[in-house]
């Protein structure tokens, strides 16, 4: 039935089967973690008498364990010709591996998870699923053939029962179920391959490609062989963890153990047998004459050495890839819950068990600096890990540098291990993520701001050593030379308490306002190092030069765009190509691809900006790019999303006739029967017309839901729309309803606009007709299509992964997202052709951030 499952898969609702399987999977965690979180807890019981040699041999074959599961992998994708890389193999086992563990069936429904990884490496589906099906298969095998000996040791211990006796037939018809399914199928004959043309009549040419799929026997038996090792690892690992408990291990009790146990697993329908393996193997082990106690923990340590730690690794698999999401936001947690654990830490009374041992070793006056030292450092965390969710390269310097001296603090205050623990992963975690952060500061606001730091602890010092001569002059009782005002200053200054009694009321008012001074010269100081380095406009000489480029080898509706005033350039080595791009919250966002003479041009040039964006701390998004330019990236190993399609006119070919333009036409008669016609001003304007756009621009701002908006569009500068030519609206009392300012489109006989803007009581239909008499204004002018710009998630009907699933949902059923399907709705009556639009990126984190970034782009504020 797998077989069927799998190769149906594709022609059933496949994100929907996904959702459903990830609900399961949700279902089973929660199940998971209340049943078997007592275990969890028991196996530190276990590790006390543990043989340290026995675990270090178990922890080893655990390794090998992984390792060959990944290669069963392997050459079960070789069986059908596929090359598929062990790292790839390793990663897939782990993820299958772990949510198979919360799946219904988990060992063949994991299957439908991760085959996406797999298309990087050129496997058609067909392999995927063939490749994982023999993977199947081959571990099926593996187990009947070690499971004959092993039933045969029960049998003749008489240690036979009935259940093993029903587990093995079910082992055993599945997997020959399997084998006359696949027969039956690939032949094109027999009832099963009747029943399922009947049923699934699409799936004909899936079978035929099935039947033409190249099978190597050699390599599937090298894969059978693997399984086979595979299994032998299992029955080592029982055997090692009887002997590192200090039980007499035994072979036979370890083969036929793993079997019973392996079986189970096999045939388990959740949760991969869990609480019955933990019995069954109990069970078997006091047959052998192991107590039930002893026979629970040695249970328990080969549970950890086959189940947990492949369960751990694949949990790590998840999260612990550089690049992924919540890497981004694990080191600003640990920060954060750092900086609040050294505060409470720094507030709370030490235990005295601890103080008086490390009295011994520390004088008294260095924990109390370690106390001070911990608080303050409790609060720098707390800020600085608001900084590293924005990568600042200066943040994680700090967070590094006050996770370590937080570790020092912690443990020389009072022995403090748990936080001292805590500030070790979190200079893991910090050292693991490091090249996450890159995005620089400005240096040189550093340097002028050092002086500024200095002075400022100099009159903060003076003031203080000031205020205890004053104090020591008019206070009885109090005697202090100018060398201890200066070191009760310091001591002050560091959150330290002198040894000196002041009067309650002065001495406490002045001490606070000296400390309240360092607290402000250290938030200075934070907000210095944390200063973020600024963009810098474009000047005349880079927009000219952009111009000239942009004149000899521009090919987009949108390059008029890449000279825009809140543009910036880069160009290439020979001056002969530029990127337009501008800056927002540490990222560059590049409108389309670059302006080049040629394809090599263009991917040598996105390399220099990629190696430039690096060196100056910015990450990069490539917006509205065109399927043609994706290839672009491939080198860069960046990922894509659709983000729409642009509607594209063919004006030879567009016409009012027919019954789905009924509507359209019936529109523009009645325009014309009211008097509504177009005037066409050739640039430059006159001041009368541009005084009329301005009204009407303003009118169209004040209206609900609409503003100014930059970046892939233009805003209302008379200066530039003065230039351009003007399809303008009017009544027939020649009263201006709307207009349409015609720009410069770079594409071969592709014509275009930017600004639409109407009344707000503009008759219905008025747009309509406008637009059409801007269509036959461009035909006239022998333009051959017309670009009607992007519709936002547009293309979504027919979606091919859960990410496109997500956004068609959004576009559907969200009222925010409404205007988008209009605006589509509104184009499409018009026929156009529609172009996809991509988003390229690096890192799904980006891809969370990226609206926010490109709203501050378009804000022309």
């Amino acid at each position: 039935m797998k077989f069927l499952f799998r190769l149906s898969r594709s022609y059933v609702n496949r994100s929907l089967l996904q959702v459903l399987l990830t609900g399961l999977f949700l279902a089973g965690l929660i199940y998971f973690v209340h049943s078997e979180h007592l275990q969890v807890w028991q196996m530190r019981a276990v590790f006390n008498s543990v043989h340290t040699g026995w675990l270090a041999a178990g922890f080893i074959l655990c390794i090998v364990y992984i390792v060959l599961q990944a290669a069963l992998y392997s050459y079960a994708f070789k069986s059908v010709g596929a090359v598929v890389p062990l790292s790839t193999s390793l990663q897939l086992f782990l993820k299958r591996n772990f949510v198979s563990t919360f799946l219904p069936a988990g060992s063949f429904t994991s299957l439908a998870f991760f085959e996406d990884e797999l298309d990087k490496h050129k496997l058609n589906r067909t392999q995927i699923r063939s490749g994982s099906f023999l993977f199947v298969v081959a571990s099926m095998v593996s187990v009947f053939v070690i499971a004959i000996p092993a039933y045969g040791i029960l049998l003749l211990g008489n240690h036979l029962r009935s259940i093993d006796l029903y587990a093995l037939a079910f082992l055993v018809a599945l997997l020959f179920s399997m084998v006359y399914i696949a027969r039956s199928i690939i032949r094109q004959h027999g009832f099963i391959y009747a029943l399922l043309m009947h049923y699934f009549p699409g799936l004909a040419a899936s079978v035929d490609e099935l039947r033409q799929q190249y099978f190597h026997t050699r390599m599937f038996l090298v894969a059978i062989l693997i399984s086979i090792a595979i299994e032998l690892v299992g029955v080592v690992h029982l055997y090692i963890a009887m002997a590192a408990l200090g039980v007499h291990p035994s072979i036979a009790a370890s083969f036929v153990g793993y079997v019973v146990m392996v079986i189970i697993l096999s045939v388990s329908p959740f949760l991969r047998g869990m609480g019955a393996i933990e019995v069954s193997l109990v069970y078997i082990l006091s047959l052998y004459g192991q107590p039930v106690l002893m026979a629970a923990s040695v249970t328990l340590l080969f549970r950890l050495f086959e189940f947990w730690i492949p369960f751990v690794a694949g949990l790590l698999s998840f999260f612990l890839r550089r690049g992924n999401i919540l890497l981004r936001f694990f080191p600003a947690g640990f920060m954060l819950l750092l900086g609040i654990v050294n505060i409470i830490s720094a507030l709370t009374p030490a235990i005295p068990e601890r103080l008086r041992l490390l009295a011994e070793f520390i004088p008294f006056s260095v924990t109390q600096l370690s106390t001070a030292a911990v608080l303050v450092l409790g609060v720098i965390l707390l800020v600085a890990s608001a900084f590293l969710l924005t990568g600042a390269r200066n943040a994680w310097k700090i967070a590094l540098v006050v996770s370590i001296l937080s570790l020092i603090g912690h443990l020389t205050k009072a022995i403090d291990y748990e936080e001292a623990l805590l500030a070790l992963v979190t200079i893991i975690v910090l050292l693991y993520t490091s090249k996450a952060y890159f995005v620089k500061h400005d240096i040189a606001f550093q340097y002028r701001a050092a002086g500024k730091i200095i002075i400022a602890v100099v009159i903060l010092l003076v003031y203080a050593v000031i205020g205890f001569s004053v104090i020591n002059g008019h206070e009885e009782g109090i005697r202090m030379s100018l060398r201890e005002s200066f070191t009760e200053s310091i001591k002050t200054m560091v959150f330290l308490t002198g040894s000196i009694r002041l009067p309650a009321d002065t001495g406490n008012h002045f001490l606070m306002s000296v400390q309240a001074g360092s607290v402000l010269i250290i938030a200075y100081i934070l907000y210095v190092f944390m200063h973020l380095s600024r963009n810098h406009a474009p000047d005349k000489d880079e927009t000219e030069k952009a111009a000239k480029i942009l004149e000899q080898h521009g090919n987009s509706s949108l390059d008029f765009f890449k000279v825009y005033p809140d543009k910036q350039f880069f160009f290439g080595a020979d001056d002969n190509a530029f990127i337009s791009y501008g800056e927002s919250q540490h990222y560059a966002v590049v409108l389309e691809a670059p302006v080049a003479p040629d394809e090599a041009t263009a991917q040598q040039l996105v390399c220099q900006f990629e190696e430039y964006c690096r060196e100056q701390g910015l990450r990069t998004f490539y917006y509205r790019v065109s399927e043609a330019h994706l290839a672009l990236f491939e080198d860069l190993h960046k990922k894509s999303i659709l983000i729409g399609q642009e509607a594209v006119v063919d004006l030879d070919a567009f016409n009012l006739a027919g019954s789905d333009r009924k509507s359209l036409r019936n529109g523009i008669r009645k325009a014309e029967q009211n008097g509504l016609h177009v005037d066409i001003h050739k640039a430059p304007l006159a001041p009368d017309v541009m005084q009329a756009l301005k009204k009407v621009s303003d009118n169209w701002l004040q209206q609900e839901g609409h503003r100014e908006s930059g970046f892939t569009q233009g805003i209302f500068d008379e200066t530039i729309v003065q230039q351009h030519t003007v399809l303008a609206l009017r009544d027939r009392d020649n009263n201006l309803l709307a207009f349409a300012d015609v720009i410069p489109d770079y594409r071969a006989g592709e014509a275009t606009y930017d600004m639409l803007r109407y009344i707000q009581d503009i008759p219905n239909g008025s747009v309509d007709f406008l637009m059409v008499k801007m269509m036959e204004y461009f035909r006239a002018e022998h333009y051959r299509t017309f670009n009607m710009g992007l519709a936002a998630f547009a293309g979504f009907d027919n979606p091919s992964n859960m990410s496109e699933q997500v956004i068609r949902f959004y576009r559907d059923h969200f009222k925010q997202a409404s205007r988008f399907k209009g605006l589509y709705e509104y184009k499409n009556k018009f026929g156009p052709v529609w172009e996809n639009r991509y988003l390229v990126y690096d890192q799904l984190y980006d891809l969370l951030r990226f609206p926010a970034v490109l709203k501050n782009l378009s804000d022309p504020e």
